[in-house]
Order: C-alpha cells, then sequence, then structure tokens
C-alpha cells in the first residue's frame, strides 16, 4: 500500500506504452532466476530474453555484455513480469552476491543497442539498472520498464572516470578525447514508471536516508526521457535528488512529455553541490511540456551549464515553501525560461541568472481556502 496521495488516481492515469514488435532472430524463452541470469550472461549477439509471467527473486546481479540483445517480459504487460532483490538499501548485510562494485540488478557492460523492456525491476537496496560510463554503452533502450521501490536509483549511468565503476585517480577526469571516446550516447528511456511506496527511511546511505533517484546518469549524449512518470521518489528528510537527474559533462538531453507526482525534486540537471567536480555538468538540452505536481524542493533546477531550455512546463506544490519553483544558475553563456504554468502556493517562481532570459510565463497565485 502506497503513502502517496492519489496513488491508485495516478496510476490509473498512466496511458499504457505502444507495444513493440514481435521479436525476430533467436528467441530464448525462460521462467527461472537463475536461468534469467544465465540468457542474458550467455546471451548471443542479436538475440531476444523473453522472460515468462512471474515473479523472481534473484540470487545476484545480471551482467549483460553482448550487443544488440533485447531483454523482456513475454506478455507486454510490464506488471507480469517482476525482477527483485527483496531488500532496502543494506551496505552491511546484503542478502545476494554481487560483482564488479555497486549492487544492481542488471549491469550493462560495453555492449551496444541493448533493449530491456516490458517488465518491473523491484526491491533493490541501491540500483535497478546500471549502465558503465567506461563502457561506450551507445543506442540503450529502456522501454515500458517500472521501476518499484529502488532505494537509491532506478537507472544510474556512471561517469567515464569510475572504470567498472571503481573510482580511479591516475587519468585525467576531463580529458575531452576519452569522455567522447566512452561516453554514452543515444539512449532513449520512454513511456516507464519510476515508484516508491514510501518516503525512503534508511539512513545507512552516507546522506541522511536522502540519497534516492528515479534516475542518475553521468557524461551521456543525446539521451531522450520521454512519457514517463515518477511518483512518490522522496527522502527521509524532503531532500531527494531528482526524478531526472543528470549531470557532469552531459550533452543534448530531452527531458519532455512527463509526469511528477509528489517527489521532493523533478529534474536535476546539473548538481549545485559539486559543481567543481567537472569543466561542466549540461549543455545544449531541454525541459519541455513537462507535468510537476508536489514536491518540497525545486521543480526544475539547472545547475553548471549552457543553452538549456525549460519551456511548456506545469508547476504546482501546495507544500514547496523554501525553494522556488524553476532554479536556472551558473549558466556560461545563456539558457531561457519560457512559456511556464506556475501557480505558486507561497514561493517565489525563479530564481535565474541575469543572462537567462524569461519570457512568456503564466505565474498564478493560489487563493487560500
Amino acid at each position: 500500500m502506497s503513502d502517496v496521495p492519489d496513488y491508485d488516481k495516478i496510476i490509473a492515469s498512466i496511458k499504457p506504452a505502444p507495444p513493440l514488435p514481435v521479436p525476430t532472430g533467436k528467441v530464448v524463452r525462460v521462467d527461472t532466476p537463475i536461468d534469467i541470469i544465465r540468457a542474458i550472461e550467455d546471451a548471443d549477439e542479436g538475440s531476444t530474453i523473453l522472460i515468462a509471467k512471474g515473479r523472481y527473486t534473484l540470487p545476484r546481479d545480471c551482467r549483460l555484455c553482448t550487443h544488440r540483445v533485447t531483454v523482456r517480459g513475454e506478455t507486454g504487460d510490464r506488471e507480469d513480469v517482476v525482477l527483485e532483490f527483496g531488500q532496502e538499501f543494506n551496505d552491511e548485510n546484503p542478502q545476494y552476491k554481487t560483482r564488479m562494485q555497486s549492487p544492481a540488478i542488471i549491469k550493462i557492460i560495453q555492449a551496444r543497442e541493448v533493449t530491456i523492456a516490458d517488465l518491473t525491476i523491484a526491491n533493490s537496496p541501491k540500483y535497478g539498472l546500471l549502465f558503465f560510463g567506461s563502457g561506450r554503452v551507445h543506442d540503450l533502450k529502456v522501454y515500458n520498464v517500472k521501476f518499484h521501490n529502488i532505494w537509491a536509483r532506478g537507472i544510474k549511468g556512471t561517469g567515464s572516470y569510475r572504470i567498472d565503476d571503481k573510482a580511479v585517480t591516475h587519468m585525467d577526469v576531463d580529458n575531452d578525447d576519452f569522455r567522447e571516446w566512452v561516453r554514452a550516447r543515444n539512449g532513449e528511456i520512454r513511456h516507464c514508471l519510476f515508484v516508491a511506496d514510501t518516503v525512503k527511511q534508511n539512513d545507512q546511505d552516507g546522506f541522511d536516508a536522502d540519497y534516492i533517484a528515479g534516475m542518475d546518469m553521468m557524461n551521456v549524449e543525446g539521451f531522450t526521457i520521454a512519457d514517463c512518470t515518477f511518483v512518490g521518489i522522496r527522502g527521509k528528510n524532503g531532500g531527494a535528488r531528482g526524478g531526472v537527474f543528470i549531470w557532469q559533462h552531459a550533452n543534448n538531453v530531452t527531458v519532455e512529455n512527463n509526469h511528477f507526482y509528489h517527489c521532493d525534486k523533478g529534474v536535476a540537471l546539473g548538481n549545485p553541490s559539486a559543481q567543481e567536480k567537472r569543466a561542466y555538468h549540461i549543455r545544449d538540452s531541454v525541459i519541455r511540456n513537462n507535468t510537476f505536481v508536489g514536491g518540497s524542493n525545486k521543480a526544475i533546477e539547472v545547475d553548471y551549464g549552457n543553452n538549456v531550455d525549460v519551456i511548456d512546463n506545469t508547476i504546482e506544490s501546495e507544500i514547496r515553501k523554501n525553494f522556488v519553483a524553476i532554479q536556472v544558475v551558473h549558466i556560461s553563456e545563456t539558457a531561457k525560461v519560457a512559456n511556464n504554468t506556475i501557480r505558486l502556493h507561497g514561493e517565489e517562481a525563479f530564481k535565474c541568472d541575469d543572462n537567462v532570459v524569461i519570457g512568456d510565463n503564466n505565474i498564478e497565485t493560489a487563493v487560500a481556502q
């Protein structure tokens, strides 16, 4: 049972994703936890793994290292196939085995044209889907996936300076040639649901139980997040990261047609607490036509970048008291905030640098009842 306000109504409002085409080429059908792991790790290039209807508690993570592999639920209904660890955040006593650093249910390593679709990833103490930023993960497609009670990040994409998710200190992390060679490119995350039933409680995450987000990706190029729904992504102290959180040398990111309900923070492109880590965080990107309902923190935050448009979004929260609705700061040249509709309940609408163009926004003030 979720403690999110209007949860059933929100879930009922989500439109079904258009079905994917019937798989072609080699198809492998699996229906046990160990067979799922074996099929993913031993997949042939160009194959499809169909997972039969069921709930599967995996004994360890799955490592996907083959190009052009699709992993999808057999029925097309993401509620019918659930892959889970069955545990909240616990670094001290994990109940499963994991390899190559952080725990995640599926890890994508040096594989291109991977599709994950039509299933649920649930109950992971840390990550749901993890792709390594050092691995040239191109054309990743995450489609019609539900990320349910993932207690750190539903989707995590590491930075280029973390080799197989292990921090290194002997390389130039701002080296343009290296970053361009290894970075994840041309990904799409569509028709997905990111949902947490309750406020995160376990505070053994290094951030007093605020280390939770829908997704957290670094160093990506040409990624689109569209037609997704984010529900109840909240930290214990109201300081959860964004439903969409993208930073550290990210370019050409599009966030459009998404819905955010009762998440502490909606979209964060750039990280105001870690600007000095990289030369920039976000460039040449757009946040467009999204809806934000509720949330204690900023609906939209853009920090430490250039040429980012925030346009045609709709925002309202009755509990946002200490933050503005839209913040666009530390912009090197220009950005734009226009045609947004914001209904205020005592907070300010904007905090923006002087070089941010602000125009034609519809600002309404709610009447106290």
